[in-house]
């Protein structure tokens, strides 16, 4: 009897230090991915929605500022998470004002990319409705300030995270367990995980609508000339890509999103349960996997507007034309000045 609960004892630490070390193993992996697959993604997204043909679009306003937030995320909050469990340098320990303040911030910036996008979808909608006064919410001045207002709102909405968490006994950030929990679990999952897909996809439906309608609509003794069919066409075209690139990451953000407020909300439900030493490290890890998850949405949108767009795509490809054509014409002054006459 001694021997078989020995071997199980045996097995049991093999099975928590093999979890563990899957655990440091993932996120090492997934930040160092997130950061350098981020860091180029985000950038070339700014430069793409910072084009002329994409400029003055209030859509691709959203997404610029969508990209402009994913950098913060990439260059902060991925590189702490990285140093606290990896590397043991804890910023989110160094004191209970820090616990509060950067959990509180790192909540409320990641939320942003999410409801940036919910934005982009409410501007598809409006921009495509047959009133003028409706399409007039489709501004770069509109643009402007509901950007400030989203990351107001957003913002005070999080606020209670700071009440919530604090530093423990054993020197490590966490949330305030008991009833707040479930609450937590619940808002996150409505706030973060459902909220912004369900607004996305209302808005999007909405706006696929508005233009179905459009289409049918005939607008009597007006006949556009050869100039009015191109402009209009080219516009069509970039408000369909737009729309598409609205659809597709709105998907990414529900399979990025969901997983981390379902095991909040899970976990909140075996909280008074006791749990041995294994099954400790088994949610640990599942918590480490859906919480790194989350940043998916905000880190990797450059590739899912690639995939889905051929506007996007189009001006990536002029971007690395026009500096290959750079080059080339450095290396040709090069070569000249290196001939010397004789």
């Amino acid at each position: 009897m001694s021997a078989s609960s020995t071997n199980t004892t045996s097995t049991n630490v093999d099975a928590i230090n093999t979890l563990k070390y899957s655990r440091i193993l993932f996120i090492q992996v997934w930040c160092f991915t997130m950061f350098s697959f981020g860091t180029v993604g985000h950038i070339l997204s700014i430069y793409v929605f910072t084009r002329r043909s994409l400029y003055s679009n209030p859509c691709a306003k959203y997404f610029l500022a969508s990209a402009v937030v994913g950098l913060i995320v990439v260059y902060t909050f991925v590189p702490l998470r990285l140093l606290q469990v990896v590397y043991k340098i804890d910023a989110f320990a160094s004191s209970d004002a820090m616990c509060r303040i950067l959990s509180w911030l790192s909540n409320w910036i990641k939320a942003l990319p999410s409801w940036f996008i919910v934005l982009a979808c409410a501007d598809r909608f409006v921009c495509s409705s047959s009133s003028a006064t409706t399409r007039a919410w489709s501004s770069i001045r509109v643009v402007t300030r509901a950007t400030l207002l989203t990351i107001l709102v957003v913002g005070l909405a999080d606020v209670h995270i700071a009440f919530y968490n604090r530093l423990s006994t054993a020197s490590s950030c966490a949330i305030v367990p008991g009833t707040y929990t479930t609450f937590y679990g619940i808002f996150n999952l409505f706030i973060f995980g459902l909220g912004p897909p369900v607004c996305m996809f209302t808005f999007g439906l909405l706006a696929i609508r508005n233009v179905r309608q459009s289409v049918r609509r005939i607008i009597p003794n007006h006949t556009p000339t050869g100039t009015q069919n191109q402009v209009q066409h080219r516009q069509k075209a970039t408000d369909r890509q737009l729309m598409q690139m609205m659809i597709v990451q709105s998907m990414f953000f529900i399979l990025t999103g969901t997983p981390n407020s379902f095991y909040f909300f899970c976990s909140s439900a075996v909280s008074n349960v006791v749990l041995d030493a294994l099954q400790t490290v088994r949610l640990s890890l599942i918590a480490s996997v859906t919480t790194f998850l989350t940043n998916g949405g905000a880190c990797m949108s450059f590739y899912v507007f690639t995939l889905s767009s051929q506007l996007f795509r189009r001006e990536l490809i002029r971007l690395f034309n026009y500096h290959r054509q750079i080059m080339q014409v450095i290396i040709t002054v090069t070569r000249n000045n290196q001939i010397q006459p004789i």
